[in-house]
């Protein structure tokens, strides 16, 4: 009975439009509220209980909720470690790369469960997870995702990172007809960042990538089955305000299950391929702070899509995409 009790919410308003009419991505708007909320209790020093429920609906839908699913973990800490069983942190998808894990997956699918690990010491930063997302069943596959990032900060000004996510389908109680599929991704980068004159706060990092399988079952036998690419960024904040940046991508054959569709060869059409892609991102993000835990982010974002013609951006090789995103928390101590 002498154990701290809290109630947290943690509540988001956002909308996400991307006008995108080429073979890789469609053109969607997702608008819509979620809201997170449990009780944390402290059996331990050490260890904490969260019982609770997401809910999200999107606007306009004549449902009271699209989407109910529970909030149970429990999680032990210690000075550099933190284990959690059950719902885990997914903060920006786990820091993945575009490439690896596309960015509305922060809006659809904010809640996984499974295993995660996540351990801070000094310099270093390392975490692992897994995501369970489908039953084996007579009718269907298990589905599941495994990722791991590991960065390292050797100086103020940079930092080196690696990063891995294995998309599965299987399973050993039922077939369900299908093959089991693998596909894997793997990422080394790293960042440079300073703090000039004018430009403001500006980083510059490089990246290479590499792609192993496929999750289709019938991907056809004749394409390769490893890629590549290689993914450059630039970002400056000039006065401190709003992050000006670009993102520029060549690859072959690269195929990641959980990845942007814009830097895959292949399509949304299964039977639509390009082996060698090149993609051009400009865009401006602003991450604002309003006030009592409370933060608004805003980004807009144009794609150049290898020599793809738009009929969305007046007509230019440009498609335009762009979100915004109001996070607001509650916090109450129920019993101290």
């Amino acid at each position: 009975m002498a154990q701290r009790l809290d109630w947290r919410v943690r509540a988001a308003l956002y909308g996400d439009n991307t006008e995108f009419f080429t073979p890789y991505r469609t053109g969607e708007t997702i608008l819509g509220t979620q809201v997170q909320t449990w009780l944390a209790a402290r059996p331990g020093r050490r260890t904490e209980l969260r019982l609770g429920l997401y809910a999200d609906r999107r606007l306009g839908s004549e449902q009271f909720t699209d989407s109910l699913l529970p909030i149970v973990s429990f999680r032990y800490r210690t000075k550099h470690s933190e284990g959690i069983v059950g719902t885990l942190e997914t903060v920006r998808r786990h820091g993945l790369l575009e490439p690896l894990m596309v960015t509305t997956r922060e809006l659809t699918t904010p809640v996984e469960s499974g295993l995660q690990w996540i351990e801070t010491r000094g310099a270093f930063r390392g975490e692992a997870w897994v995501n369970w997302q489908q039953l084996n069943t007579p009718t269907q596959r298990e589905a599941f995702e495994m990722g791991a990032t590991l960065r390292l900060d050797p100086v103020e000004w940079a930092s080196v990172e690696a990063q891995h996510l294995w998309s599965h389908r299987g399973g050993q109680l039922f077939d369900a007809g299908v093959p089991v599929s693998n596909n894997r991704v793997t990422a080394l980068g790293a960042t440079a960042r300073r703090t000039l004159p004018v430009v403001g706060a500006s980083s510059l990092a490089a990246w290479r990538l590499w792609s192993d399988g496929n999750i289709d079952p019938d991907y056809p036998a004749d394409r390769a089955s490893k890629g590549r690419g290689t993914y450059l960024r630039a970002g400056i904040t000039p006065r401190g305000w709003v992050e000006v940046f670009a993102i520029h991508w060549r690859g072959r054959d690269f195929v990641a299950a959980a990845g942007d569709n814009n830097y895959n060869s292949t399509g949304l059409d299964p039977d639509f391929y390009r082996a060698r892609r090149k993609y051009t991102e400009l865009g401006l993000l602003r991450r604002t702070g309003i006030g009592g835990g409370a933060t608004f982010d805003a980004e807009a974002r144009w794609h150049r899509i290898d020599d793809e013609e738009s009929i969305a951006f007046f007509n230019t090789p440009w498609e335009l995409s762009y979100r915004f995103i109001v996070r607001a928390p509650i916090d109450v101590v129920v019993r101290r």
